[in-house]
């Protein structure tokens, strides 16, 4: 009888550890796969959500096109979540830190914010994003929620301003061989029409 109630106790001892045993999805995305990622995985009437968004990033802020595929992203997934739910965005590759702590997805100023300024909205820089992201999502751990880290992977791209200090500069090379020859300055914009045209296309 003693060796009966030792061994229930023990496996309400054990069932108790793994009820609390905490549960942290992981998954990963492209960016230009987000938005169907969105569609795909979160329902108006699904479970509670706590989701730590984990964004590459390059170097300085996000590019336009990037900003806007995020804003729209977020904006979908105000609607497909409630107030309760919580939203967080973390950085790691060229800089790395928490840069949007746990938040409402209705509170889209915050987060707009956060995509414009991902850089000026971290407080503390990490050498290791992915790692900070971990024990973040575990500190911020919700009991009943799916709790989830999604790591979502930006392109680098070519910046524009480089296409442009690089075309000003052929304009200036080519104007002071040939002076007052303009198609020499035209032949040299040319020659960067598909590097622009390429940029503008991602």
């Amino acid at each position: 009888m003693k060796k009966l109630i030792q061994c229930v106790v023990l496996l309400f001892t054990i069932g108790q550890l793994n009820s609390q045993e905490k549960r942290l999805e992981t998954e990963s995305v492209t960016l230009e796969n987000l938005f169907t990622f969105i569609v795909d995985n979160f329902e108006e009437d699904g479970n509670p959500q706590n989701i730590t968004f984990l964004l590459k990033t390059h170097k300085g802020n996000f590019y336009n096109e990037d900003k806007f595929i995020l804003n729209q992203t977020f904006k979908l997934l105000s609607k497909r979540l409630s107030e309760d739910d919580y939203v967080s965005i973390a950085t790691y590759n060229n800089y790395s830190g928490i840069a949007l702590t746990k938040t409402s997805p209705i509170e889209l100023k915050k987060i707009f914010y956060t995509i414009e300024y991902p850089k000026e909205s971290i407080k503390a820089f990490a050498k290791d994003g992915i790692e900070l992201a971990y024990k973040y999502a575990d500190d911020s751990f919700e009991e009943d929620y799916d709790n989830k880290i999604v790591m979502i992977r930006l392109p680098e791209r070519k910046s524009s301003e480089n296409i442009t200090q690089n075309l000003a500069t052929a304009a200036k090379i080519n104007a002071t061989k040939q002076k007052g020859n303009g198609a020499a300055v035209v032949l040299s914009a040319l020659a960067l029409l598909p590097e622009i045209i390429q940029v503008i296309k991602n």
